[in-house]
């Protein structure tokens, strides 16, 4: 189980006055689409695999990039979380002044130092099951270091049983001319190159502009990441690897401080985050979000993230941190914490794990023998399912599917794609039928 949020790690409020409540329901629901919140996710065509809301497009051709891989061939593995999503709540950030009683969730005004700000959140009442909180719009978070050579998301084109096409697509042959992706890196870098260092991030959106500023559902102040996220159903699909930190081609690119060690903050991380969490104005640091329901900074019990990848900071203590190790965790209201293990460098060593496996047992310090299940209504297990971390190319696919309640997460090596994938990578066709999301659905690695 980890620590805390990856993008609210230290999170602290600056409280001058308010109280944080668990008061009356508001009679909204989960589902949030393009535009307003509550909107349903974009239609396609289904006989063209085009987009209506993108000028009736689909994305450009594209052939498959050349992996680099130097290693063995390594087995893959699947970490699958079942029966996601349920009825409940999260205080969602609205324009309000003091004293208005929709604010039964957190009512306070925040002093900076610079400045004082009112903040009100309110009940969202969420009535669905179907993978409620993960289809609200999400934005997607990558940070160093990580080098990309492919990166698309597939959404299903007019209904959860008909096909899926390409919604966003970016290739690092052609970073200037991404399809329906809009990127927000360091120094306002709009245009994602493939490399990231240490430490540096960057946010991927859709390129339609969400509504911010005085009248905009949720509230959002303005930001660098005002855009639409990716509601519903979608498949996420890259082909990365994780270079160290230290590595003669990324430690140039690195984002740390002076005084920092680069092995120490050498984390690499692929997420995926309510859009109105990035949207609050500090990229999912400001005090006034939707990530709690409660009085404290770490639970992750509200609006929900996915820390998809996530290698813990070996500056976190060797009894944490290991940069050889990566985490795959879920918060969110329905289960606070599900998922997310540590393997900390002073007792998981990576040697202990045979060269070729991909998923490992954390707990008994071996390779899993067949992909991992982490059921949401019992989510105990023996298992701790964790992943190593790959330092030439793999391919990563996260499945989060409306129908089936699940979240199913994937590494592949591009020299053993098994059958249930062959349909996906490495050609990443426009348009899959349902039969492929399914059969992905029930993929169980290593076999």
């Amino acid at each position: 189980m980890r620590l805390s949020s990856r993008r609210l790690l230290g999170l602290g409020l600056l409280v001058v006055s308010g109280v944080i409540t668990a008061g009356a329901c508001s009679s909204s629901e989960g589902g949030g689409g393009s535009g307003q919140a509550g909107d349903g996710p974009p239609l396609g065509d289904p006989d063209t695999g085009t987009w209506l809301d993108l000028g009736n497009t689909h994305a450009p051709p594209h052939e498959p990039p050349v992996p680099t891989n130097t290693g063995v061939v390594t087995r893959g593995g699947t970490l699958t979380f079942t029966n996601i999503g349920a009825e409940g709540y999260w205080g969602r950030r609205i324009e309000a002044e003091p004293g208005d009683a929709r604010c039964d969730v957190q009512s306070e005004t925040i002093d900076f130092g610079w400045g004082s700000e009112f903040c009100c959140r309110t009940k969202h009442e969420v009535t669905s099951n179907l993978l409620t909180p993960f289809n609200e719009q999400l934005t997607m978070v990558l940070d160093g270091p990580l080098r990309v050579k492919q990166f698309a998301v597939y959404q299903p084109l007019a209904d959860r049983k008909g096909p899926w096409a390409i919604r966003s697509f970016w290739d690092r042959r052609t970073p200037e001319t991404p399809y329906n992706f809009q990127f927000s890196g360091p120094n306002n870098a709009s245009v994602f190159g493939g490399d990231l260092g240490n430490s540096c991030t960057f946010f991927a959106m859709q390129q339609n502009k969400f509504p911010c500023g005085p009248g905009s559902d949720p509230y959002c102040p303005g930001s660098g990441l005002d855009y639409d996220g990716w509601p519903g159903s979608k498949l996420v699909v890259l082909l990365a690897s994780m270079p160290y930190a230290d590595d003669p081609s990324v430690k140039p690119l690195s984002c740390i401080a002076a005084d920092q060690d680069e092995r120490e903050q050498d984390s690499p991380w692929i997420g995926i985050s309510p859009s109105e969490l990035n949207r609050d104005g500090w990229s999912g640091y400001h005090p006034c979000h939707c990530f709690n329901n409660t009085n404290n900074g770490q639970l992750g019990d509200g609006c929900g993230q996915i820390n998809v990848f996530e290698v813990i900071a070996e500056a976190s203590g060797p009894q944490w941190g290991n940069r050889d190790v990566i985490s795959t965790g879920i918060r969110s209201y329905q289960v606070g914490s599900l998922g997310g293990v540590t393997c900390g460098i002073q007792s998981c060593g990576i040697e202990q794990f045979p060269a070729d496996a991909d998923l490992l047992d954390v707990n008994s310090l071996t390779a899993m023998q067949t992909g991992a299940v982490i059921d949401a209504d019992h989510p105990a297990t023996k298992e701790g399912p964790g992943w190593r971390r790959a330092l030439d190319d793999r391919y990563y696919l996260f499945l989060l599917d409306e129908l089936s309640r699940t979240v199913q997460v994937a590494v592949i090596h591009p020299g053993k794609i098994p059958e249930a994938a062959h349909a996906i990578v490495p050609a990443l066709p426009n348009t899959v039928p349902r039969a492929v999301i399914d059969g992905f659905v029930s993929l169980r690695l290593p076999q």
